[in-house]
């Protein structure tokens, strides 16, 4: 799966644990994930203090399926375009069909 759920909120970084943080765990429930479980969430900004920089969360599959489908609740509430070729409206749908496989 690409990085169409990286729109989706997430919990709050300062409130995961440190495997979370990097990754190891879903930032949801925080089971341990493998290289074939892990969704990639996409890049997330992050700022500590006055440096910014970037952490990269990730979830199990189920999950992600629930972070899609809202995110395109989200987005389609405010886009006029969506059912029509909207592209964002697009990778979200795209998503939460891949999630529940």
């Amino acid at each position: 799966m690409s990085n169409d759920t990286a729109t989706a909120p997430l919990p709050p970084f300062r409130g995961l644990s440190p495997r979370q943080q990097r990754g190891m765990d879903c930032v949801w429930c925080g089971v341990t994930l493998t290289a074939s479980t892990a969704v990639d969430l996409g890049p997330r900004p992050l700022k500590i203090l006055d440096y910014a920089t970037r952490w990269f969360p990730r979830s199990c599959q189920s999950h992600s399926g629930d972070a899609a489908y809202k995110a395109l609740l989200d987005h389609s509430k405010d886009c006029p375009t969506c059912l029509e070729g909207c592209e964002t409206g697009a990778q979200l749908r795209q998503a939460v069909r891949e999630a529940r496989r």
